[in-house]
């Protein structure tokens, strides 16, 4: 797999939220993630007690990552900046961060 890249998200307080990752090889080539599973948290920084889960989608015929949180998660969090990450585990237990980055949870207005 290619290496960990740093991509910043938006959060929109109160509303659902959606984000997709392409996980491809260091040739460019479509990664095969048969067998993955993958788990994603937000905290509001590193080693914090309180993390908030994503739920985690694995399409192996795009190789597209998902992670997903509904309104009922973000209208717990409060605006600012958070971070989070993606890690996938083979289905040998091999363990890789897919993707990590900030993210910023936005106020909401009409919450």
């Amino acid at each position: 797999m290619a290496a960990t890249p740093a991509i910043n998200i938006v959060i929109p307080q109160g509303a659902d939220f959606a984000e997709s990752f392409t996980q491809t090889e260091t040739d460019g080539s479509l990664s095969n993630l048969v067998g993955y599973t993958g788990v994603s948290k937000i905290r509001k920084y590193a080693g914090s007690p309180t993390a908030y889960d994503f739920t985690v989608g694995i399409n192996t015929v795009t190789s597209e990552v998902s992670i997903a949180m509904t309104s009922s998660v973000t209208v717990n969090l409060k605006p600012g900046r958070y971070y989070y990450d993606v890690v996938l585990t083979s289905s040998t237990g091999a363990v890789s961060r897919m993707v990590e980055g900030s993210a910023m949870v936005t106020a909401g207005i009409s919450t």
